[in-house]
C-alpha cells in the first residue's frame, strides 16, 4: 500500500530562474522500523546545503522558500530559525484560499496601513467600509440621490424656492464629489463646506440641505443608519448676526400709494401679516378671510409646516377690500425678485414724478421684519406675536425687542387708502 509521504523515485525539482532545488526521497531506520525520508539540496554561497524532512509537504514548502530567496538574490534569509519557519508555513497556509503569495500580501498591508490615521488599525477599517457599505445596500451615486430627492419634493408639491433652493445647493455638491454617496465622510463634508467663499449663515443652509439628503438616503436604505454619524463630526458654521432692517411707516406709506394695483396685494400681507415671501407666493384668495379679518397659512404653505391663523388690522381690510371677489393665487408675480424690482419702480416712478431724485432701495426681508417689530411693540408679548408670524418666541425677542416705539408701530398700522373704491381687481390664474 502506498504512503501519503511516499515520492517517486527521481528527484523532485523546483525550480526559479536560474535555480533549481532538488528533494530526494530516502528511508530513515530507527527501533527497528523504516520512516520516509525527504532530503533537500541546494546550493548557497558555492556551498551544499542539505536539509532533511520526514514530510513530503513541509519539504516542497521549503523548497519553493528556498528557490525562491535564492533567485532574488536573498541568500540571508535562508538562515531562518525553525521559529521562523513555523511562522512563514502558518502564513502561508492563510493565504492559501486567497491564492495570494506572502510576499505581495504583506506588501498591501503595509501599503494599507500607512494609509490609515494614528490610533486606527486595518481592522476597524475594514468594518467601518463594510458598514457604511453593506452587499444588501444598492451603491448610488451622490448626483443620484440628488435627483431622485428633487423628484420626490417635486412629486410631494413642494414650492418651486424650495425646490430651487435644493437644486442650486445640492447639485454644487453633486458637482464636487462625483462618487458613491456612501463613501462621503464627515471630514470631507467639513472641507467642502469650508471652501464655500459665503458667509456663516448661508453655509449652514448648505448644512442643511447636505443633512437632508443624506437622511433621505437613509429612508430609501442607500445608507446605513450610521452614516448619520458623519455628520455630527462635521463644525456647523457659524451664523454672525446681522441687522434686521425694517421699513418705516412713512416708506410703507410711499409704497403702499405708488405701487400697481397687481403687485399692491402681496404688499398689503407682508406688511400688516407678516406672512414670509414664500408663504405669500402660495397663498390664495380663499384663505382670505375678509369678513372674519384672518388669513391662513396652510401647513403645507408654512415653513414650520404648523397651520397659523393671522389676524388682520383695519387697514389691512380697507386695502384688500376691493379684491375680494377674486379667486386662485393672491400674488401676481411667482417670483420673490420680480415683485420687489416691481415695487421699486412704482416708488422712484412716483419719487421723480414729485421732483424728489433720492433713490429708493429694497430691503430684504423687511416687510416681515418690520410686522415683526411693529406688532411686538403694540402686543408686548413676544409668545403672541411669534404665534401670528409663526416664530419661536426666543427668536422675536432676540431680534425684534425694542427696535421701534409703540406710536411708531400705531402708526404703521394705520396707514389705510384714502378711498377704498379707486382700485382697479386684476385676475390672478394660477400658472
Amino acid at each position: 500500500m502506498k504512503t501519503a509521504n511516499r515520492a517517486p523515485k527521481r528527484p523532485i525539482e523546483v525550480k526559479r530562474g536560474n535555480v533549481t532545488v532538488k528533494i530526494y526521497t530516502g528511508a530513515n531506520r530507527a527501533g527497528g522500523k523504516e520512516y520516509p525520508q525527504f532530503t533537500l539540496i541546494y546550493y548557497s554561497g558555492g556551498q551544499r546545503i542539505k536539509r532533511r524532512f520526514a514530510d513530503l509537504r513541509e519539504a516542497k514548502l521549503e523548497a519553493e522558500v528556498t528557490a525562491t530567496k535564492l533567485a532574488n538574490g536573498e541568500n540571508e534569509v535562508l538562515k531562518l530559525t525553525s521559529t521562523d519557519r513555523a511562522i512563514y508555513l502558518e502564513a502561508s497556509e492563510h493565504l492559501k484560499p486567497l491564492n495570494l503569495p506572502l510576499n505581495v500580501a504583506v506588501s498591501e498591508y503595509v501599503s494599507a496601513v500607512k494609509r490609515l490615521p494614528n490610533g486606527i488599525n486595518l481592522r476597524e477599517a475594514v468594518d467601518f467600509f463594510v458598514r457604511r457599505n453593506p452587499a444588501t445596500l444598492p451603491p448610488r451615486t451622490v448626483r443620484e440621490v440628488v435627483d431622485e430627492l428633487i423628484a420626490a419634493k417635486i412629486q410631494a408639491g413642494r414650492g418651486n424656492l424650495h425646490v430651487n433652493d435644493l437644486t442650486s445647493r445640492l447639485g454644487r455638491f453633486a458637482e464636487s464629489f462625483q462618487t458613491k454617496l456612501s463613501q462621503i465622510t464627515g471630514p470631507m463634508i467639513q472641507q467642502y463646506l469650508d471652501s464655500l467663499k459665503l458667509s456663516g449663515r448661508t453655509r449652514r443652509n448648505h448644512l442643511r440641505h447636505i443633512t437632508t439628503l443624506f437622511k433621505f438616503a437613509v429612508r430609501r436604505k442607500y445608507l446605513a443608519k450610521d452614516a448619520l454619524d458623519e455628520l455630527e463630526a462635521v463644525e456647523r458654521p457659524e451664523a454672525l448676526p446681522t441687522e434686521t432692517l425694517i421699513f418705516t411707516p412713512d416708506e410703507l406709506r410711499e409704497m403702499l400709494f405708488s405701487a400697481r394695483p397687481e403687485i399692491l396685494r402681496s404688499l398689503v400681507i407682508g406688511a400688516f401679516c407678516g406672512l414670509r415671501s414664500a408663504e405669500i407666493l402660495r397663498l390664495h384668495w380663499a384663505q382670505v378671510n375678509l369678513e372674519r379679518r384672518f388669513v391662513e397659512v396652510k401647513a403645507l404653505n408654512a415653513k414650520t409646516a404648523s397651520r397659523r391663523l393671522v389676524p388682520m388690522c383695519d387697514a389691512a381690510v380697507a386695502w384688500l377690500s376691493p379684491y375680494r371677489k377674486l379667486e386662485g393665487r393672491l400674488a401676481y408675480y411667482s417670483e420673490e425678485n420680480k415683485f420687489c424690482t416691481a415695487v421699486v419702480a412704482d416708488v422712484n416712478r412716483a419719487r421723480q414724478s414729485a421732483g424728489d431724485k433720492r433713490p429708493f432701495q429694497w430691503k430684504k426681508n423687511a416687510l416681515r421684519h418690520s410686522f415683526c417689530s411693529y406688532r411686538l411693540a403694540i402686543t408686548h408679548d413676544a409668545a403672541k406675536t411669534a404665534l401670528e408670524a409663526g416664530n419661536s418666541p426666543t427668536m422675536v425677542f432676540k431680534h425684534y425687542r425694542e427696535l421701534v416705539t409703540e406710536d411708531e408701530a400705531k402708526a404703521w398700522f394705520a396707514i389705510a387708502p384714502a378711498r377704498a373704491t379707486n382700485v382697479v381687481p386684476l385676475a390672478v390664474s394660477d400658472a
